[in-house]
């Protein structure tokens, strides 16, 4: 698999995007901010669950990848606590933090997720990490900045993304050793990437609803 390939066009597509282009610019609006981060709480919630699913699921058949998948779940326990927190400080209630709902593009992807840890091929699930991980720590950090200064939140409200700016930068490179390393029969190889592909276009869409957001001027 040409996994460096796939990693820029992830990267090249989120880079593109109009609402990355806004951040960049210093054109973002606080209420696309605050749509994003209840789409990232609403996904954080069910990481570690479908990490671990995954994980139990290859026990059997690939015990070094299960161990991974178990470590990494272990990880991501309590990263929705972080997005919470940034949704206070951008100024949701924890009873409107509570009731927030993800969007129809965070929902499929959600279900997705859990469709492939539970019943299609649970190495598919590693297209998904792959997704995330590379894109939180390739420009997690710089995003995170950006966002700062746009909305002028003087460092509050971006721990989520500068947390993982930080962490998954090592998180990134670890996956991409253990996906060259196991996911190497046809079958694995044809899961990890249809749902690396998927995840693309539904964070993609995840970003287009958040970028909908801005208040028509």
């Amino acid at each position: 698999m040409q996994l460096e390939t796939l990693q820029q066009d992830i990267y090249s597509q989120v880079t593109t995007h109009p609402l990355v282009e806004a951040i960049t610019a210093r054109r973002m609006d606080m209420k696309q901010y605050r749509t994003y981060m209840e789409d990232v709480y609403a996904y954080a919630q069910h990481s570690s669950q479908v990490i671990a699913l995954s994980g139990v699921r290859l026990m059997d058949r690939q015990p070094d990848l299960a161990r991974y998948l178990l470590h990494h779940a272990d990880e991501e326990l309590g990263h929705d606590k972080w997005a919470a927190s940034d949704l206070g400080d951008l100024g949701l209630s924890p009873a409107n933090i509570a009731a927030s709902r993800p969007s129809s593009a965070c929902l499929r992807m959600i279900a997705l997720e859990y469709y492939y840890a539970e019943h299609e091929n649970p190495v598919g699930l590693l297209g998904w990490m792959f997704v995330l991980e590379s894109l939180g720590g390739k420009i997690g950090g710089q995003i995170a900045r950006g966002i700062d200064q746009a909305l002028q939140l003087n460092g509050r409200g971006t721990y989520f993304l500068a947390g993982h700016g930080d962490a998954d930068t090592h998180h990134a490179d670890d996956l991409f050793r253990v996906i060259s390393a196991n996911v190497t029969s046809v079958a694995d190889q044809e899961a990890f990437t249809r749902m690396a592909r998927e995840g693309r276009e539904l964070y993609g869409s995840i970003l287009d609803h958040a970028y909908a957001t801005a208040p028509v001027v």
